[in-house]
């Protein structure tokens, strides 16, 4: 699948059109005849022959096994309430960063947590907590549910404050995919790519993505 597929999918026709122009016509479709319709058409023609061919019509990606988790669309954009001391927050990311790098994760997060509540502008600390809170998962503190959507929450608050920061998108687009919605993993990838269009890792995780979003069908 494509990624004007991917975008189609998850009905972001903005995202549709801007591909259209770049992306070969699919096959049997003739270049004339190769517009956002015709991609949007394609793309439902895909998914239902996977449908008809392994099950339920009503079911989507993000509907895997024991989930049924979808991000929320309609989310307040996040307004940063200021800084209230900016040298109490140097320090607080310093001991977050140096945690993070020693793999002291439960410490990182509390130092970033500090910091945050001293300065909710700064994009790589709302990131940077959303790593934490990533790989966490599966230790002794465990990520759980919340704490995954925590991570994603982060993720986006970083990428409304700086958009052109990539590992917000990368670290979105990761939750996601942890939580099992995958085509807003997918499309939080894409978006990223779109930036930085060489990066291997959003190229992965969209790759990856798409694939778990399709193997969940498969399974049903």
């Amino acid at each position: 699948m494509k990624a004007i597929h991917a975008a189609a999918c998850v009905g972001r026709v903005d995202v549709v059109g801007h591909l259209v122009t770049v992306t070969a016509p699919d096959d049997g479709v003739d270049g004339k005849d190769w517009n956002v319709p015709s991609a949007q058409n394609s793309a439902q023609a895909k998914m239902q022959a996977i449908y008809d061919k392994h099950g339920d019509s009503s079911a989507t990606p993000s509907q895997e096994q024991g989930s049924s988790y979808k991000a929320p669309t309609n989310e307040p954009a996040f307004v940063p309430k200021g800084v209230t001391d900016a040298s109490a927050a140097q320090i607080h990311k310093r001991k977050g960063d140096e945690a993070f790098v020693k793999g002291d994760d439960a410490v990182a997060l509390a130092a970033y947590d500090a910091c945050l509540a001293c300065d909710d502008t700064n994009a790589k600390v709302f990131a940077n907590r959303a790593a934490v809170k990533l790989r966490m998962k599966g230790t002794k503190s465990g990520v759980t549910l919340e704490s995954l959507e925590g991570a994603r929450i982060d993720a986006k608050n970083s990428r409304q404050i700086d958009p052109n920061y990539v590992k917000a998108w990368y670290r979105e687009g990761t939750a996601l995919t942890e939580l099992r919605d995958y085509e807003s993993a997918a499309l939080a990838f894409f978006e990223g790519m779109q930036i930085d269009e060489h990066n291997l890792d959003l190229k992965k995780g969209f790759d990856a993505a798409i694939k778990k979003g399709r193997d969940a069908n498969l399974k049903k």
